[in-house]
């Protein structure tokens, strides 16, 4: 198997960091305190205690003025300002936003958190609640949710008084808020709970089951393992029911 070496290879002296190619020739100055690793063509950078990011040509996309930073995935990286850690944990969480390729802060810094990025959105909380952002600094939904799950074939799980449901990447509501439990969906079918029990549901919020199970487990495959008290067996994705005699 043949290894390809990276563009640029980090490269320390002493206690300071910059990069070399693959002849051990100095490309970038070694000056930081700390430096990752490319992603995007694009790497993050700490120097007098502040992170920021540089291109491959050593040239800073943005000041180094953040406290602490994301890598860069899918043409954006997290930024945060204000984020207090000491040796065991955060004392203080700081605000954070969204900065792109180019530097710009496309999302203010001025969110308790920001969630994974979805087909041009971000999940981001504010004042212990959830919402949805686009990339041009746009509300899809107002910052209204208790909870939140990733986006799984184009729907999120939402919660809200208490209850789970789904919407889409517009920030329409697909599935009502009526679970006490959802999974995330696999091939056009989820699992949801409801009173304690489970049942699976399509994107329409059809019941492909009834609620009736002890418990689903659904990893992605052509079958679901379902459980009723003792007896185990498995589902097809049509709601076929398998079980031993």
């Amino acid at each position: 198997m043949i290894v390809q070496l990276p563009k640029l290879i980090r490269y320390r002296k002493k206690d300071k960091w910059g990069f070399c190619d693959k002849y051990k020739k100095v490309v970038i100055q070694i000056k930081y305190e700390f430096v990752g690793d490319f992603k995007e063509g694009i790497v993050k950078v700490k120097l007098n205690n502040k992170w920021g990011f540089i291109n491959e040509e050593g040239r800073e996309i943005t000041d180094l003025i953040y406290d602490m930073v994301e890598d860069f995935e899918k043409g954006f990286a997290k930024v945060n300002f204000g984020i207090k850690k000491n040796e065991k944990e955060e004392v203080f969480g700081g605000k954070w936003g969204v900065i792109n390729s180019k530097g710009k802060e496309v999302i203010p810094l001025q969110y308790q958190g920001i969630g994974d990025y979805f087909e041009g959105i971000f999940p981001v909380k504010l004042n212990n609640m959830w919402g949805f952002i686009d990339t041009n600094g746009k509300q899809i939904t107002s910052v209204k949710y208790e909870s939140i799950g990733n986006f799984s074939e184009g729907l999120a799980a939402v919660k809200q008084g208490g209850l789970w449901g789904f919407i889409n990447n517009r920030g329409r509501q697909v599935i009502q808020n009526t679970y006490s439990a959802v999974g995330e969906f696999h091939d056009g079918i989820v699992k949801v709970e409801s009173n304690g029990w489970w049942g699976l549901i399509d994107k329409e919020g059809k019941g492909i089951t009834p609620n009736k199970y002890d418990e689903i487990i659904d990893d992605g495959g052509p079958l679901v393992v379902v459980r009723i008290q003792k007896n185990w067996g498995y589902i097809d994705r049509k709601g076929t029911e398998f079980f031993e005699d």
